[in-house]
């Protein structure tokens, strides 16, 4: 985690009980999704101060690459320290799921490659026809058409002009994309 987690109480006396569990879990999600970049805890009472019955909320804000994940979770059965313990553990608990599902949402993705960037030169040119090859500085002879020229003049092209461009594989073989004139 790039920041240290940062815990706000609210109507409530900070304890160092659940200092440590929230430590403790806080490892515990970094360990399960190392991208995390910061995480905010803030434990609150709603109520005035009372002995039983008092509703603790536990909000966790856990920061990633992309959306932040928030979780909230309300207690209100027993004592205040267990209620805030509870809370602060199903607060976590969720948050684990939740990351879990992003994770394997995450794997799913596929990162699209692009081409890479070859040189070559023109060998055959049909201007009136708008097609014509190119021998990449590899050897491989690639087909271009007019339509794939992003950059200069189809008129100012000539055999042995110098070009950049990607190569594709069509069903007819390879062929030229985004093709620009090298300078």
């Amino acid at each position: 985690m790039q920041i240290a987690p940062v815990i706000a109480y609210r109507n409530l006396d900070p304890s160092p009980a659940v200092a440590s569990i929230v430590e403790r879990r806080t490892k515990k999600l970094e360990a399960l999704f190392d991208r995390i970049v910061g995480c905010e805890v803030t434990l609150e009472a709603l109520q005035k101060r009372k002995v039983h019955a008092r509703i603790l909320r536990a909000h966790l804000v856990l920061h990633l690459p992309g959306p932040d994940l928030s979780v909230e979770r309300s207690v209100a059965q027993g004592s205040a320290q267990e209620d805030l313990i509870l809370a602060v553990n199903r607060a976590f608990s969720a948050a684990e799921k939740l990351l879990k599902r992003q994770k394997a949402i995450m794997a799913k993705l596929e990162v699209k490659h692009h081409a890479a960037l070859l040189h070559g030169e023109i060998t055959f040119l049909e201007p009136e026809l708008g097609h014509g090859w190119l021998r990449a500085d590899d050897g491989r002879e690639v087909y271009f058409q007019k339509d794939a020229l992003t950059g200069g003049d189809w008129d100012a092209l000539s055999v042995g002009t110098r070009l950049r461009f990607r190569e594709m594989e069509g069903e007819k073989g390879a062929y030229a994309t985004g093709v620009t004139p090298s300078d």
